[in-house]
Order: structure tokens, then sequence, then C-alpha cells
């Protein structure tokens, strides 16, 4: 398959909390490829756990598209812009040189679609602590911030593309708050897939985290401990983890307005991704995150059957 000559696709993207988010995907990945030591984008986070134990190593020989590394600005002001990384979708670049300027405009659209739902989820972190952090006016706004940012591509095939990023933000001479985004999306419906979407049982699921039937996720050479020991050190009752997780893995705080309860503010308390033939569950407390895996075939008696046919089922 011949490759058409570099498409460059130039947009300004109004982007929240001080990201920048304007250039072309072409000059981006000139400017990573001339910085980062690591340009494989679909393995930017670089931990031995993932490496060893995953059963297939992710490849796009196979695949209508390929995967490139992107980036976007966090920090207007100067005083500590940081690069975050997220993969962009690209099957444009391996279309016929003949292909007709339709479908490249098609697949060109298409392509932004999925890029800027990959995106998004490296956003998730930041929004969040942007929204503590402006809760007091002043000069802390302005102090110099501590970020780091990786990510890993878990699953790429014809159906979805399951995303981790791993991130960590503070000031200086502050504790380190680190967090942890799953983002999975569906390559055809150009959409975010949810876990209630998924998960027909949340009881069952609750239950299988609580007697320790998924297995610990080692963050770098730190151990993680068992969910159960994790769950004996939180504030939530079972039935509020139960609600959490089927709210899209979010605890909802309402105030009351004049039209009845409004949604004063969210807070992740779970999140997921889906690697190989596993789902990855992460519990997310106030300054760590703990990720935990459990085995597709063990939890397929609680998992939509559509879901299972649309997303997870590989056909040859």
């Amino acid at each position: 398959m011949k490759r058409v000559s570099a498409l460059l696709i130039t947009a300004c993207v109004a982007m929240p909390f001080g990201m920048i988010g304007c250039g072309s995907q072409q000059q981006q990945q000139n400017v990573v490829e001339s910085e980062i030591q690591n340009n494989n984008p679909l393995d930017t986070l670089n931990m031995p756990y993932f490496t060893q134990t995953e059963s297939k190593a992710i490849s796009t020989e196979k695949l209508n598209y390929d995967i490139k590394k992107g980036y976007y600005l966090v920090g207007a002001d100067g005083n500590n812009t940081t690069e975050v990384y997220y993969p962009q979708i690209d099957s444009v670049s391996i279309l016929p040189e003949d292909t007709e300027q339709e479908i490249l405009l098609e697949k060109v659209n298409s392509d932004i679609a999925k890029t800027i739902l990959l995106r998004e989820g490296s956003t998730n972190f930041f929004a969040e602590q942007n929204a503590v952090s402006t809760a007091t006016e002043g000069e802390s706004k302005r102090e110099p911030k501590v970020i780091t940012t990786y990510y890993r591509v878990q699953t790429a095939n014809q159906k979805i593309v399951s995303v981790l990023y791993e991130e960590s933000i503070s000031t200086l001479g502050s504790a380190v708050n680190y967090g942890a985004v799953g983002t999975t999306i569906s390559l055809v419906e150009n959409r975010l897939l949810q876990l209630n979407e998924m998960i027909t049982d949340f009881d069952a699921l609750l239950t299988l985290l609580e007697i320790d039937q998924f297995t610990p996720i080692p963050y770098y050479q730190k151990e993680t401990p068992p969910f159960s020991k994790v769950l004996e050190n939180t504030n939530y009752m079972r039935d509020e983890i139960l609600e959490i997780l089927k709210n899209n893995n979010r605890r909802t705080f309402f105030t009351e307005g004049e039209e009845g309860a409004e949604v004063l503010w969210e807070k992740r308390v779970f999140d997921w991704y889906l690697w190989d033939n596993k789902l990855v569950m992460i519990y997310i407390d106030d300054k760590n995150y703990y990720q935990y895996s459990i085995e597709l075939e063990k939890i397929r008696h609680i998992i939509n059957n559509t879901f299972y046919q649309n997303y997870i089922e590989q056909t040859e």
C-alpha cells in the first residue's frame, strides 16, 4: 500500500486550564521526535510489568491505521509550560495514492474525531487538579509546578483503542499528586466507551474486587496492595461504591437549586481500560492510584453480549 504525501492538518483548539492546543500535527511530530529519546508511540510508558506479562505485543502492521505521538502544552504563562503526550490516530497516510479526495476528507475528519477523544482523556487529571488549585485565588495560581506525563496504548485493534495515562503534578515544595486515566474509544463510532455499557452486574464485579480476584499491578518498583486492604482505608460504604461504579466511576456531589437538585461537582473514584484479554480497574484516592487486572474470561458472565461482540470479540 503506497503512502500518500503528508497532509498538514492545522488547527487551534481552545483548551481549558491554561492548556495550549494550537499547531500542526506534522510540526508537533517533528518537535517530539527531536526531544524525546523513546519515539515508539505505542509504548511511551515503559514499565517492565506490562512488557513481561502481556500476552501479545501491540503492532499496527495489520491495522488499517497508524498511531503517532502528539502533544499539547500545559501552562500558558511560560513559567512552567510542560508537554502532555497522547496518541494520534492516522489512517490517511497509509491510503493508496489514488484515493479519491472525498474519501481522504472523510478519513481526515474521522481521524481528528478519534484523536480529540484521546487528547481529552489526557486532560482529565489536569482538569481535576485545576479544580482544586483554583479554589483559592491569588499568587498560588502562578506558582511553578512540576509535571510529568506518560501514556501507553494497552489495546489497539480494528474495533477499539484503549490507553492508560499516568500523570503527576505538584507545586514546588509540596507533595506530589499522582493520577491515572483510562480511555477506551470505539473506532467505528468515534466515541468514548463507558464501563456501565460493558458490565451488567456491578455487585458481582465489586465482590471480585473485595475478595482479591483482581491481580494488583505494581507501580514501577512499588508493590500495589490487594484491593481488600485498600478498601479497609476508604471512607466509602459498599452501597456508595456500587453507585460510583454505576455512575461511570464518578462520585457526584449535589446542591439544592431553585429547580431542585443540581450537580455541584464530580470526583473520579475509579477508572478502567482494556489490556490484551484483561479488564483493568484503577482506584483513585486523593494522592495516589492503584491498578488491578482480571482476565475477561473470568468475568464473561457479567459482560454485556452486545458490548462483547462489538468491541472485544475479534474476528479474523
